[in-house]
């Protein structure tokens, strides 16, 4: 479980179907971020409250990310590719439902299934994300080309999602039938190359003795929830930040979140490589070390151009070791990839969006450089996290 060298054997090609499975996270998470983009079209054109579409997110990103791990145990019991072609319906049709139903209840329902779908893809497609990467540098590079199609999906989704409804209205979430019922039957298609695959490598069981080591996994796990903490407060409350601290336009500090998620989607294509170079474990406390910096730079007031500079280090630090740390996780519990994926993409991604909250109340009552400095000790908990993982014997 040595992931400090790349043999030849490890460079070889990556298989192509990899980025078969990237196409199915972009789907997904193209509805996911396209859910956010409906909310304005229905309380302008639907006459709802801000209190009952911002409840339509909650429930779609608690749907996905509770009902995730359940779908992973499902993948390892055996093998149910179609489970993604299903997820990316699912989603899709939740999404195209939310323009058209007439009623709140079938809105918060169409939310849930569009939810439900996003928990069907994502253990299932990490599982083979893992596997099409085949053996050593190759997996984290399957991971990362997996990974990032959710990040491009989520970019997407906003911007397919608003020129669809300033064209057609509500009913322009039609789109996303257009989209995801063809990728479906794309991967529906592949399905049985995928059954190929299998449950699991079998070398890497191999390589840990037959045995799962479920603890070494909860600290690659708690690590990625330390990352999701920092991801959603960035995210949330550095645009807040600009404007309130260094009176900055609202239309500047979108452009910066703008400019964090591409950098962001560059360091995971770029994660890969990195591990290779350095081993995931010591590409993981690298990143925190630099999260810990950069977080402590926005809480001390410094200057608005070392917090600009400072935010592209944190897109780096919170992107970099990302899917190589997935992948690491995974190693640990190579019988359980599914289980494995679940909780690294549903549950470790919740914990950020449930903090979210705790740090806007956090802000109202002290201010938003306290909640600067709390992100940064969620960094700095992060870092004893990875040290702890880096200390992990093979």
């Amino acid at each position: 479980m040595n992931d400090s060298h790349v043999t030849t054997e490890s460079r070889e090609r990556l298989n192509p179907l990899s980025y078969l499975l990237m196409g199915g996270h972009i789907c997904v998470d193209a509805a996911q971020g396209g859910l956010s983009a409906v909310l304005p079209f229905l309380v302008l054109h639907g006459g709802y409250s801000y209190a009952q579409v911002a409840a339509l997110v909650l429930a779609a990103n608690i749907a996905s990310a509770v009902i995730q791990p359940l779908f992973g145990w499902l993948g390892d019991k055996a093998a149910r590719p179609w489970l993604m072609a299903l997820g990316v319906f699912l989603a899709g049709a939740g999404m195209a439902a939310i323009g058209v139903v007439d009623s709140y209840a079938l809105i918060v329902v169409a939310a849930l299934v569009s939810g439900v779908g996003n928990a069907m893809l994502h253990p299932e497609g990490g599982r083979l994300a893992n596997l099409a990467g085949g053996e050593g540098a190759n997996k984290a590079r399957s991971m990362s080309i997996f990974s990032v199609g959710g990040q491009v999906g989520f970019c997407v989704g906003p911007l397919v999602t608003v020129a669809a409804l300033t064209a057609f209205g509500l009913r322009g979430t039609l789109v996303y039938l257009a989209i995801c019922v063809p990728y479906a039957l794309l991967l529906l298609a592949f399905n049985r190359r995928f059954q190929a695959f299998g449950l699991r490598d079998d070398a890497a069981v191999e390589a840990v003795g037959g045995r799962d080591r479920w603890g070494a996994f909860s600290l690659v796990l708690a690590t990625l929830s330390a990352r999701s903490i920092i991801f959603y407060g960035v995210t949330s409350f550095v645009p807040l930040y600009m404007v309130g601290v260094f009176g900055q336009t609202e239309e500047f500090a979108s452009l910066l979140i703008t400019l964090f998620a591409g950098a962001g989607a560059v360091a995971t294509l770029l994660s890969s490589k990195a591990a290779e170079r350095v081993g995931t474990r010591a590409l993981t406390v690298a990143c925190f070390v630099v999260l810990v910096a950069g977080m402590a730079a926005f809480a001390a007031g410094a200057s608005l151009a070392v917090c600009v500079c400072m935010l592209a280090l944190v897109a780096l630090g919170v992107n970099l070791f990302n899917p190589p740390a997935i992948t690491l996780g995974q190693s640990f519990v190579p019988q359980h990839l599914g289980m494995a994926s679940g909780l690294s993409f549903g549950v470790a991604v919740a914990v950020g969006g449930v903090v979210s909250p705790a740090l806007g109340t956090f802000g109202d009552a002290f201010g938003l450089t306290t909640v600067m400095w709390a992100l940064c000790a969620a960094a700095a908990v992060g870092l004893a996290f990875a040290i702890a993982v880096a200390r992990l014997k093979d």
